[in-house]
């Protein structure tokens, strides 16, 4: 589907996005491309004047580079994300930076794509155009006041180190009307665990800084978490590790690659177990 046919259907013809560089030149560059194809475009040039533009327009995207005066990217999108009216802006990293710590670090913030310069006009607009209708489905929901659609908010913290499997878990999970977070290691799963307080958890055995079965223990500890669903998905063979995740409480062992059907079916059903609730699938 073209970006052009995809605006028109959704209303997007006049989405407004935030440039956050310190480069001129690619803004310059990045307003033409953009302004061709019907979106507004306002900018920033250091980490300050971003969050007061975002404040100000509070636009539809924000594209964000890393490296910027005044803070990183990374902490502007710290304080976007304490903000009510601009914590669910979807943000896209642009930058030169190497992708190598920045995007797992990225993806563990919430940004919808890590994008390295100098970027492809057709990626560009593919990722922004990806952005954009997963948050104009999750506003849909919002406002939905039918009785399903209210158990529709379900939140699923999803800890994996795997950035391409992050992004395909959460593209499926969205269009199934999920908020979902994310944390790439044993470490930040239970400090997002504790900041988020998911409905439930989809979880990978083999971690950095602490493998699943780590990670469940001390979730377990904590009152408030103790009771939260935890799916394994790993790609670990079953052989005794399904059984270690049983013992440790989990409602349902998955293995990668998994298909989506039987994805939603246990996250369903660890739900109804949970809440005595359906959620209401797609």
């Amino acid at each position: 589907m073209k970006l052009h046919s995809l605006k028109s259907e959704t209303n997007m013809t006049d989405g407004k996005i935030l440039i956050v560089d310190d480069d001129q030149d690619l803004q310059r560059g990045l307003g033409v491309r953009l302004n061709a194809n019907n979106y507004k475009v306002s900018f920033a040039m250091d980490a300050i004047s971003a969050v007061s533009m975002a404040r100000k327009e509070e636009p539809d995207l924000i594209i964000l580079d890393i490296g910027l005066p005044g803070g990183d990217g990374f902490t502007v999108m710290q304080r976007l994300s304490s903000m009510a009216n601009l914590a669910s802006i979807p943000v896209i990293i642009l930058t030169g930076r190497d992708s190598f710590g920045n995007e797992e670090r990225a993806a563990a913030a919430g940004a919808k794509a890590f994008l390295q310069k100098p970027v492809d006009n057709d990626v560009l607009l593919t990722s922004i155009e990806e952005a954009l209708q997963q948050d104009t489905a999750a506003g849909y929901q919002e406002n939905d006041t039918d009785d399903k659609a209210t158990l529709s908010n379900n939140k699923i913290l999803i800890v994996d180190d795997d950035l391409d499997l992050l992004r395909g878990l959460s593209v499926r999970l969205t269009a199934n009307n999920y908020k979902v977070s994310f944390a790439t290691d044993g470490i930040s799963a239970v400090s997002m665990a504790r900041k988020e307080e998911p409905d439930l958890i989809i979880l990978d055995i083999g971690l950095p800084g602490g493998d699943g079965f780590t990670v469940m223990q001390r979730l377990s500890s904590m009152a408030n978490l103790a009771s939260t669903p935890v799916i394994i998905l790993t790609g670990r063979d079953s052989f005794s590790n399904e059984e270690r995740a049983a013992a440790g409480g989990a409602r349902a062992f998955l293995q990668k690659p998994v298909d989506n059907d039987v994805l939603l079916t246990n996250i369903e059903e660890a739900l109804q177990q949970h809440t005595g609730a359906p959620h209401a699938t797609k």
